[in-house]
This record gives structure tokens, sequence and C-alpha cells, in this order.
């Protein structure tokens, strides 16, 4: 019997998509690399090709909008987070903050903080609830001031190679 791994969406292209940015020609060879060094959720540590999906620590279209279009296909700026039904969706709820349109720049740290636990325990904790109300503000409704924190942390996180 042979398993059929389903491609999981690509969230983070489609809300680039939204803001005039596409992904590197090279961005297929980057993420089929860094899911096989890193086949499992950092969250659960479940380890399954299938559910996994890579994420951006800081998302691409932001590196891209605001000068450091390295940052997409840079590993240090990925991390890997389950992605399925019936599954604790830890991409959704830690990487996005439950709203695919945003993102969490602290993920891995909050991977670490929420490990193990599921979706109704992560959505209870006050921790995550304070988080989910500051998420990460959409690129499109930054101010100068709110783009200028964004690539400072950006920057201080990622120093340029």
């Amino acid at each position: 019997m042979s398993t059929r791994v389903v491609k999981p969406v690509d969230h983070g292209s489609a809300e680039a998509k939204r803001h005039g940015i596409t992904r590197s020609s090279h961005w297929p060879a980057v993420e089929k690399a860094f899911r096989k060094i890193h086949p499992q959720c950092v969250a659960c540590l479940v380890k399954s090709i299938a559910h996994v999906q890579i994420h951006h620590r800081f998302p691409f279209h932001y590196c891209v909008a605001l000068g450091r279009p390295d940052l997409e296909l840079d590993p240090r700026n990925l991390i890997t987070l389950c992605e399925h039904e019936g599954g604790p969706e830890h991409h959704l709820l830690i990487g996005h903050l439950a709203d695919w349109k945003s993102s969490n720049t602290d993920v891995a740290n909050d991977a670490l903080l929420f490990r193990g636990m599921g979706r109704a325990e992560i959505r209870k904790d006050p921790r995550w609830i304070k988080k989910e109300a500051n998420r990460l503000i959409q690129l499109d409704k930054m101010s100068a001031k709110d783009k200028a924190a964004f690539i400072k942390s950006m920057n201080a996180t990622f120093p340029k190679k």
C-alpha cells in the first residue's frame, strides 16, 4: 500500500500574491532541502512529511517588500510546523496566531513554549491569547514607524551574511 503525500496549501504564497510578490524560483529546492533535514513539527515533534509545512519566521513577502529578499531562502528564517485536519494545527496557531494574513515572528520560542499542546489547550492559554491580540500588523496596514521597527527586528534577528 502506498502513502500519497498531499501538498499542503501554500498560504504564504497566497498572501504574498495579494501584495504583488511572488516566490523565488529557487524556493521549491530550498523547501525540499529544509524539509529533508527538518521532517518534523518543532512544536509537537510529529515526524510526517505529509503534514509538515515549512514556515517563514519573518514572512517572506514582508522581507521582500522591506529590503531583505534573501530571507525567503535563508534556512535561519525557516521552521517546520504541522498542518493537518484533526491535528494540533501548529502552523496556523503558533506560526500565524490563527490568522493566515498575519504571522508570529517569535514562532521559534513559542513552538517550545507550546510544545506538546493541542489546539484547544493552546487557544485557552493566556499567553497565546495575549499574543493573538497583539499579532503582527498586515503589511499593507503598517505605518512607516511599524515598518522601521519590523526592519530593525528582522536585521537584528538575521544579520546579513
